[in-house]
């Protein structure tokens, strides 16, 4: 049984106990004998004021005006309503009945079906309690009437369990509004597969509300984000019309969107890496990390060599630091590079994100079974900024599936870094649709005169180069290359080396090759950005003057 205080639980007559499937019949003669009614244009609700739960009529009937405002939501949001129990009690209400007694276990509420082998009516109950005679529970419950009413329950298996869960958790808190305050947030851990269910809590997870799915609802705000509030809809449809699994309706459905649900799965793993769902109570939340945080230290080499197992459609997350910890002595641009063996059958993506101020997700490139990046890094420490590596196995089948991370890096102690306090940790605003289509360039601003004078003898170009992310920028001038720079997101002090064979020409002020042209571009090198130009000269060598013979002495005039 189930010990949590604010535990929803989804029961079925097919599994009673949640333990192994034990066929029922009709509910009907287990519903709760309670004297006093509310009802209201669609619901009954069943308390007493007196006895274990006792109700007052003023709560009973807040809880009638919950229901109908969750009924209005839900049907506004495309749904069904809930099939109709008339012939089990000869009454078209929905019934809710308020008994703690009838909620064993500790669970907040129940919801239950009257048939266990096809679409069903159901009634809701209750706990006597604040938080089960809320919004979020009702809300809850209620889209379970929903499920029941749509799913057909001839082909849902106890181990299904973990769709209706997830999804009725997400109408939960999209009826509330995302409340975390009644139900805070409990959407770990990642590494347990998006479709395992065991409510007894010794499989999917220790903690029961975990193992039976209901953790598992910001995949469906993701998919409704994307697709619409009802795509969940088309799901529990899908599995009506051809009965099926619950993986493979949901698979079934996104291939109708013209995805896979590898691709699907990938995809929020990103996402969940930026934490950029539009929902606010989902945004700013780091992912939970596997193992502990690498941190790159100043030096070059090899940083880190694990092997990461982790099982279908569940995703672990490495996280990486910059820096060795202290802010005194000076830093030095890097690269870091990652390594990843994928595991065959597992169809990942893995992707690496900087949380800092302007970045994007980074897709490892894929070549055969081996997954690889050079990203821009620095020995410098950001306090509080982190990057994270995801390792999504997108399979339904893969278990025990062993990543092999390789990471190193390299130092270019000749790239000073100018130290400034680290930007602020932002998320991502906007969903993350796609995991093969965001490597791009930052923008630039470049401060300083549009005429850029050197004397005769200089060489060096020293420019303050502003960068909304980061990248690298390429610097040439007509066809002649100075070479690229790394950037990192904000102020940049970038120094280039004209050739010494480029001086004298560009002393002649009218040449056109005199045009110094800095290209932002994406941390692959494979996007560039809009151009900056500045115009250089350099003013002419001074020459010896010649000097000018000296006249001739005039013969003095007079008489001696």
């Amino acid at each position: 049984m189930w010990h949590l205080p604010h535990l929803r639980r989804l029961t079925l007559l097919g599994i009673a106990g949640l333990g192994a499937a034990v066929l029922a019949g009709p509910a009907l003669a287990a519903r709760p004998a309670l004297p006093k009614t509310v009802t209201t244009t669609h619901f009954v609700v069943h308390y007493s004021t007196s006895g274990a739960s006792p109700v007052t009529f003023a709560q009973a009937s807040d809880v009638a005006a919950i229901a109908e405002r969750v009924y209005a939501a839900e049907l506004a949001d495309g749904y069904p309503a809930p099939a109709s129990d008339v012939l089990v009690d000869g009454d078209p209400h929905i019934d809710i009945y308020i008994d703690t007694a009838s909620v064993t276990g500790g669970e907040a509420g129940l919801a239950k079906a009257d048939n266990a082998t096809a679409q069903s009516s159901g009634y809701i109950v209750l706990a006597a309690t604040a938080t089960s005679m809320s919004t979020h529970v009702i809300a809850m419950e209620l889209f379970h009437l929903i499920q029941f009413g749509i799913y057909d329950f001839a082909a849902i298996a106890p181990s299904d369990s973990w769709l209706m869960s997830a999804t009725a958790e997400w109408m939960g808190y999209a009826v509330d509004g995302y409340n975390v305050t009644t139900f805070p947030l409990d959407i770990k851990p990642s590494d347990t597969s998006l479709d395992c269910f065991d409510a007894s809590g010794t499989g999917c997870s220790t903690v029961a509300y975990e193992g039976a799915g209901y953790s598992r609802w910001p995949f469906f705000e993701y998919l409704s984000e994307k697709y619409g509030v009802a795509f969940i809809k088309d799901i529990f449809t899908q599995a009506a019309g051809a009965p099926t699994s619950a993986t493979n309706a949901l698979a079934n459905v996104l291939a109708a969107k013209g995805t896979t649900l590898a691709d699907a799965y990938n995809a929020w793993a990103t996402l969940r890496l930026t934490s950029g769902y539009t929902t606010a109570s989902l945004q700013k939340i780091a992912p939970d990390t596997y193992g502990a945080t690498t941190v790159t230290g100043t030096k070059p080499g090899t940083l880190l060599t694990e092997t990461v197992a982790v099982n279908h459609l569940a995703t672990r997350y490495l996280e990486f630091q910059r820096g060795d910890g202290t802010t005194t002595g000076a830093c030095y641009y890097a690269t870091l590079s990652l390594t990843v063996a994928v595991p065959s059958g597992t169809l990942s993506q893995p992707t690496f994100f900087w949380n800092g101020s302007g970045s994007t997700p980074v897709p490892l490139s894929i070549n055969g079974s081996t997954a690889s990046a050079n990203l821009p890094w620095d020995t410098c420490t950001w306090a509080g900024v982190n990057g994270f590596l995801s390792l999504p196995n997108a399979s339904t089948s893969v278990d025990a599936a062993s990543f092999v991370v390789t990471a190193s890096m390299t130092v270019d102690t000749t790239q000073p870094v100018t130290v400034s306090p680290p930007p602020d940790p932002v998320s991502v605003s906007t969903p993350v649709v796609s995991v093969v289509s965001v490597d791009s360039a930052p923008q630039i601003s470049v401060f300083g005169p549009e005429l850029i004078k050197l004397s005769a003898t200089e060489r060096g170009l020293r420019l303050l180069v502003e960068s909304t992310g980061q990248g690298s920028l390429r610097a040439s001038i007509g066809t002649v290359s100075l070479g690229n720079v790394q950037l990192r997101g904000g102020n940049n002090d970038v120094r280039l080396t004209l050739p010494l064979s480029m001086v004298s020409a560009l002393r002649r002020s009218a040449s056109t090759s005199n045009v110094l042209t800095l290209t932002p571009v994406s941390p692959s090198g494979a996007v560039a950005g809009p151009a900056v130009t500045r115009t250089i000269s350099i003013a002419p060598a001074k020459t010896a003057a010649k000097s000018k013979p000296k006249p001739k002495p005039k013969p003095k005039s007079g008489h001696k």
